[in-house]
């Protein structure tokens, strides 16, 4: 391995990628740059497009030669996906480290110390570090089965209401129903032409119509958040029934508030993101059977 190969860290989730290039003897940031969803959920040629654009506008014309790449992303804990990752490089990568986008989080907001993260954005994922170094995790299934309380649950779970609004099985007038019709249709063609081309990315554009709903006192929106922090307190609960808990994610200062009184006190502030995670698995050097992957037990053992 090429010692003096750049270190590229990579952030990368349903909505968007962040990357941070460092120079590999002292960690100094030599450029950041960002771009489209890079998870794996959507597509690895997707992935790597993003990561790559990402990548030129860090680099900023800096000589690339045999980067090492250690990536956070969303979808990084199948085997299948990061294989085929790994197999399509089109950096000319020394090497590639892959691990998920919430395990980066975790690193990044208690800069590697035990305790809990919860990232609230497109998706969810709850995961918490233990002080042996064992990982647990919770939510992160992926939009199609999990992901509750995020952005694109949040999306889908209104679009389903709309739907029965439009054909009679809900009677109460909303709000809601207008700024969601305007946005994705009111009637069936119009909406299933939506629902064609929809995906995680496209519900979690959704979120904010909701919770501007809620603001102004609708309930149908209300029970919605409510419905959504019940969930989000429950992957935290599974993960780490105690000790501090960092909240991540764009949608972590509308849930906080909601959060039960007992949880609330234990929020500490991150000490960073999940780019920062992914600079910290650079800089100390960390390989793929350190990353939180199954079926072995992730295991931290940098201070």
């Amino acid at each position: 391995m090429n010692d003096t190969s750049p270190l590229i860290a990579v952030d990368g989730g349903a909505t968007s990628t962040r990357v941070r290039l460092l120079e590999p003897a002292t960690g100094r940031v030599l450029g950041e740059g960002s771009a489209g969803p890079s998870s794996l959920t959507l597509g690895v040629d997707q992935a790597w497009r993003n990561i790559s654009a990402a990548v030129a506008v860090a680099a900023d014309g800096l000589p690339l030669r045999a980067p090492r790449l250690f990536c956070g992303l969303a979808g990084g804990r199948s085997p299948t996906r990061r294989a085929e990752f790994h197999r399509t490089d089109p950096l000319g990568c020394a090497e590639i480290v892959v691990a998920t986008d919430g395990y980066a989080s975790l690193l990044g907001a208690l800069a590697g110390a035990p305790g809990a993260v919860l990232a609230i954005g497109t998706g969810v994922a709850a995961f918490a570090l233990d002080a042996g170094g064992g990982v647990r995790s919770a939510s992160a299934w992926g939009f199609a089965v999990g992901d509750e309380g995020g952005g694109a649950w949040l999306g889908r779970r209104a679009v389903t209401c709309l739907t029965q609004w439009l054909d009679g099985r809900i009677t109460t007038p909303s709000p809601l129903w207008d700024s969601l019709g305007a946005a994705i249709g009111d009637e069936f063609d119009a909406i299933q032409v939506w629902l064609a081309a929809a995906g995680a990315t496209q519900f979690a554009t959704l979120a904010p119509l909701v919770i501007d709903a809620a603001r102004g006192g609708d309930a149908f929106a209300l029970s919605l958040l409510d419905d959504a922090t019940a969930e989000l307190v429950r992957a935290v609960q599974a993960v780490a029934p105690d000790g501090p808990v960092a909240l991540l994610g764009g949608l972590a200062p509308t849930f906080a508030p909601r959060f039960p009184l007992d949880l609330r006190a234990r929020l500490i502030e991150p000490r960073g993101t999940a780019l920062d995670g992914a600079a910290l698995m650079a800089r100390d050097g960390w390989r793929e059977a350190l990353a939180p992957l199954p079926p072995e037990e992730p295991r931290h053992d940098s201070p």
